[in-house]
């Protein structure tokens, strides 16, 4: 159980709602351009259009490297690995809702107009939640292969979860890792050269990350989105649940890639790109 859609296929009793309103959304500020934050770090490439790029659970921002450079410097991409994940230095937790409060001052500061946000598994919760959050501010969002909660998951589930990788051991992560994330292409090679950066994530980030997860539950907050939507999902069981929770979102477009698993634009680059592309040009 390593990324959002494969925790999503646990369910039990309903999730803790959660609020999408924060003061720092309603705040005009803009803080000097200067500002660091503490639950990510970012790489900057290219000009043009700015799109931030937000990965998954335990992944590096290495994972969009084939995404980015197809783009070919043609937008300002912004390619963010979370704090924790990837030999990145931890936070304490919750770490999605740090991102989210972190984002908000990140394209403020950085004078980023209507950014694209293009968030996986993790990474698109928390691009759900950021356009929900602070609607104005954003200019449109594609999220791949996530929801904006995990189902109807309960506290045990949680808990169990988060042990599961809080306690793996030094020899055991590694294993753990290449097991669950292998099988989310259809193709592990595919995976395969994220995998040691993967399993150089924290493991208490890791189980942190995923408790919250599973106690977040947006689908009543997503009705706030108002940028252009793009759900890009990969062709699984899950297809049903996903399509119900954005259902509340007014401008949205829900596309499945044929024969993909969680890691869509792995398995169909080709696919994925001209899909971005399209909405880029779009909007």
């Amino acid at each position: 159980m390593a990324c959002l859609g494969l925790i999503a296929a646990c369910s039990g009793a309903p999730a803790t709602k959660h609020p999408a309103g924060d003061d720092d959304a309603d705040t005009p500020f803009i803080d000097n351009k200067g500002y660091k934050p503490r639950s990510f770090s970012d790489a900057i490439s290219g000009e043009g259009r700015p799109v931030i790029f937000i990965p998954g659970l335990g992944c590096p921002g290495e994972v969009f490297d084939d995404v980015v450079k197809h783009l070919d410097g043609k937008v300002e991409a912004h390619v963010l690995t979370l704090a924790g994940f990837a030999g990145k230095k931890p936070i304490k937790p919750p770490l999605a809702a740090a991102v989210r409060k972190d984002l908000i001052r990140y394209i403020r500061s950085h004078r980023l107009q209507s950014p694209i946000i293009v968030g996986h598994s993790m990474g698109g919760f928390i691009a759900y939640w950021l356009a929900a959050t602070a609607p104005d501010l954003i200019g449109g969002v594609i999220v791949i292969d996530a929801g904006p909660a995990l189902g109807d998951n309960d506290a045990e589930t949680a808990h169990n979860l988060r042990n599961m990788w809080a306690q793996a051991g030094d020899d055991d992560l590694p294993a753990q890792v290449r097991a669950a994330y292998s099988s989310m292409t259809t193709d592990p090679k595919r995976i395969e050269p994220y995998l040691e950066a993967i399993a150089e994530s924290d493991r208490h980030a890791i189980g942190d990350a995923i408790y919250e997860l599973v106690k977040t539950d947006l689908r009543d907050e997503v009705a706030a989105i108002k940028a252009p939507f793009l759900l890009v999902l990969a062709d699984g069981g899950l297809q049903g649940m996903y399509r119900a929770m954005v259902k509340p979102i007014a401008d949205k477009k829900i596309v499945v890639l044929p024969r993909t698993r969680h890691f869509v634009w792995l398995d169909d680059p080709d696919g994925f790109d001209a899909i971005l592309d399209q909405f880029l040009k779009d909007h």
